[in-house]
């Protein structure tokens, strides 16, 4: 009845192995040959696609669970980072063994998990910048609605603690609005993707050894950003994203008249929600001299302080991504490159019908958007539909200016292949603190055909407080 056990298992083993290898992918490399040698009881074998160490760890856990091999059973062991040596002398556990290696030797077979997308930005604020945002959100929320004002002021500092929840894309063009970024200053973002229900473990820190004056004694602080917590998605809406035992700390260098120190903001939340397109916003307050120096703190990084920042804000969101678009993704940006090209496939397609330089160069495709961070991105594309065989490889001079002899702006001069600039079109500089005051900017854009007189100048209207262009 044993034999009949043990032929019945030895013949699973070699069915599944045989099916096995039917179905080998590519990436997948096929078992080595198993060498024995019945005179010295010696058997080895090279493993493909796993370690040495990890095969003797299969095998073990899976045909002897719990049990020691003695020496009159017989041995296995690893001999350098890919090959194992064994030997059975019952012959059935034998080949029952060598039945087995084919179906450990492979990949490991996983599903992974989706993952969450964990964004933390540190901002510091003068307090005008402060009462601006503030005032924006009030409006944004709703003028005559009380309860927007007394959220929005628990958040900001009140005795409820409550963070407040915006939208990511109203708080980008508040950010990037011309009062509010005149009167701030982003000091860090930190982007995390943790796989869901892991934990967050960030920590960012820098020791900091003040003496406090007359003391003669030196104190060692920690000045910096912590974040810790676990995530896990919502199982009823894939956009909801919880963050258990959230918990941030962040140090800020102080300076006060009786000295430096460190003063730590502290968020802690037993169970914060975040959902796909929204951000939890807490605003603290500093203290700092009103002197121009250059500072260390963890405000302004070194920078050469003009402004009163005392206003620290910190802003969370997250988002949950699906692990399989997550993979797709990483896939197209393998393929995206700094300058992209057309592809063969693109090149085929193109038009036959003739069409004239200054008729390509005068399609100007205005671009404007915001950063989640509140950035502007602000240029133009040419239109790709106006690519010929003939012209694509054709360089351009390119030259963009703003303002005039007495206000300093946009001056901003390449030379690219106009597939370039119909792929990835060509993006502005930042426009001065000044323009962004303005009602309306005047961007001249010059396109030359390189080496030739060919030349079309085309004059854009930028409206920085909308950040669109006028057409």
């Amino acid at each position: 009845m044993k034999n009949l056990l043990y032929g019945l298992f030895i013949a699973l083993l070699i069915f599944s192995s045989n099916g096995f290898a039917d179905e080998l992918k590519d990436d997948l490399r096929a078992p080595d040959k198993i060498q024995c040698n019945d005179e010295i009881k010696v058997c080895s074998y090279v493993a493909q696609n796993i370690t040495a160490r990890e095969l003797y760890s299969k095998i073990n856990a899976n045909l002897f669970p719990g049990s020691i091999l003695s020496l009159s059973d017989g041995f296995i062991t690893v001999d350098g980072l890919k090959k194992i040596n064994f030997y059975f002398y019952n012959e059935d556990l034998k080949q029952k063994v060598i039945a087995a290696i084919p179906l450990f030797d492979t990949l490991e077979a996983f599903n992974p998990t989706d993952l969450v997308l964990l964004t933390t930005e540190i901002y510091s604020l003068t307090e005008g910048g402060f009462s601006n945002l503030q005032a924006s959100l009030v409006s944004a929320n709703d003028p005559a609605s009380e309860l927007a004002e007394w959220v929005i002021s628990s958040a900001f500092g009140g005795p409820t603690g409550v963070a407040l929840k915006i939208g990511t894309n109203l708080l980008s063009s508040l950010l990037a609005s011309s009062k509010v970024k005149e009167e701030s200053s982003k000091v860090t973002t930190i982007s995390q993707l943790v796989p869901n229900l892991s934990g967050i473990n960030y920590s960012n820190n820098s020791k900091i050894y003040i003496s406090p004056p007359g003391s003669g004694v030196v104190k060692e602080e920690k000045a910096g950003l912590s974040v810790s917590g676990t995530v896990s998605i919502s199982s009823r809406d894939s956009e909801l994203v919880l963050i258990k035992d959230y918990d941030l700390t962040y140090g800020v260098v102080e300076n006060v008249s009786s000295g430096e120190r460190v003063n730590v903001l502290s968020i802690s939340n037993p169970q914060l929600y975040l959902v796909k397109g929204t951000s939890s916003i807490v605003v603290s307050s500093v203290t700092m001299d009103q002197i121009n120096r250059t500072e260390y703190s963890a405000v302004s990084f070194g920078r050469k302080k003009e402004k009163f920042m005392n206003k620290i804000m910190i802003i969370t969101r997250a988002e949950s991504i699906d692990f399989t678009d997550y993979v797709n993704q990483l896939k197209k940006l393998r393929q995206i490159e700094l300058h992209k090209e057309f592809s063969k496939e693109d090149i085929a397609d193109f038009k036959t019908s003739a069409v004239s330089l200054k008729d390509v160069l005068s399609n100007i495709k205005p671009m404007t958007a915001y950063t989640t961070s509140g950035d502007r991105v602000v240029g133009f594309r040419l239109d790709a539909s106006y690519a010929r065989k003939d012209n694509y490889k054709k360089n351009i001079e390119v030259t963009v200016k703003s303002g005039n002899a007495f206000s300093k702006g946009l001056n901003q001069k390449v030379i690219l292949p106009l597939e370039t600039l119909m792929l990835n079109g060509l993006k502005f500089d930042a426009f001065s603190a000044k323009e962004l005051k303005k009602p309306l900017v005047e961007v001249e854009v010059t396109l030359k055909v390189f080496n030739t007189d060919q030349v079309v100048v085309k004059k854009l209207l930028y409206n920085p407080e909308n950040n669109k262009f006028i057409e």
